[in-house]
């Protein structure tokens, strides 16, 4: 192996232990690390680092060089849906141009990326940490020049280019996720959440959310994580909290009310945890005491149990928080 080529995957490798440790550059530093890398590698006529949002559906390009505007558009809006594109994503392999059978020679990276710009070679790689995609690094040549050792280095470095590109530095999600789920990840003491679904909704760990602090680890009651069920508006949210190296782990979905209780006696529940009273739940509600007591006896009957003390251990149990209008609790 060349010295040079050498040199450069430790750069990488290096790079990548450092974002490991949370020591890591900038993002934007990162992304350049891994084009530079591309660039001393291969002769490059472009290379691009494109990360996969899953909320948007489409790639962004994080750092580029080479590519004109129609390339760069045709990688983030096109690439995912190319037909090579499972090919390359599945394998975890690099693919190179000259690999690929004239006839298999179609799609948007051909029409609007290889074939305009007239190049002979290339290669395009994908990035993913334990099944979830992140995003994907190509390189376009001008001759036949991405040679097996190159292939080799980009396969070898793979898990430390996906730990640079990911915004969630590499970090591996066990299961997929089921439809309608909302998934983001969060660090109560760093940045913004990193929303994993388009049902993500990253405003419930907002900084001043009561949630947020309900969420953080250290308000959980164990060390594997904290389940609640959250009144929110005119919604039930099913929200569950659990670790993941730096990171918290929040999935939420819509949920049924337990034991068939309707909206007013779930929010007369969520208030017997804290020991107030019908009258202080009537002031709350803005309805009348009597009402309130109505609402008792009912859920009472519902959750089958003899008094206000069994009903508000059920809440506990649950989770149940109810989030004021206004967003506080």
């Amino acid at each position: 192996m060349r010295t040079e080529r050498m040199a450069v995957a430790l750069a990488v490798r290096e790079a990548a232990d450092a974002v490991a440790r949370g020591e890591g550059p900038t993002r934007t530093a990162r992304a350049e690390t891994v084009l530079g890398a591309l660039e001393a590698l291969l002769p490059c006529c472009g290379a691009a680092v494109e990360r996969w949002d899953p909320v948007a559906g489409r790639h962004e390009t994080l750092a580029a060089a080479g590519y004109g505007d129609e390339a760069l558009a045709a990688m983030e809006l096109a690439f995912h849906d190319d037909p090579l594109f499972p090919v390359v994503r599945d394998s975890g392999r690099p693919l190179r141009v000259r690999d690929i059978t004239p006839a298999d020679r179609r799609g948007p990276m051909f029409d609007q990326v290889i074939t305009p710009a007239r190049f002979a070679d290339g290669v395009s790689l994908c990035l993913s940490a334990g099944g979830r995609y992140v995003g994907s690094v190509h390189a376009s040549t001008a001759a036949e020049s991405v040679d097996d050792e190159v292939t080799g280095l980009l396969r070898l470095l793979s898990a430390d280019l996906t730990g640079l590109v990911d915004p969630l530095d590499g970090l591996p999600l066990a299961a997929p996720v089921p439809a309608g789920v909302g998934v983001l990840c969060w660090q109560p003491d760093g940045g913004p959440p990193v929303a994993l679904t388009a049902e993500a909704r990253p405003e419930l760990v907002a900084p001043g959310s009561p949630l947020a602090a309900l969420l953080a680890p250290t308000a959980w009651p164990s060390r594997l994580g904290r389940h609640l069920l959250v009144i929110r508006g005119a919604e039930l949210l099913a929200v569950e909290a659990r670790p993941a190296g730096r990171w918290v782990v929040v999935e939420h979905r819509v949920a049924s009310p337990p034991s068939g209780l309707s909206r007013r006696e779930l929010d007369v529940l969520a208030a017997l945890p804290a020991g107030a009273t019908n009258r202080m739940i009537a002031r709350v509600l803005g309805v009348t005491e009597r009402t309130v007591a109505t609402h008792v006896e009912h859920l009472l009957t519902k959750l089958g149990v003899g008094n206000r003390a069994g009903a508000a251990a059920v809440a506990v149990e649950a989770g149940l928080v109810r989030l004021a209008p206004d967003g506080g609790r």
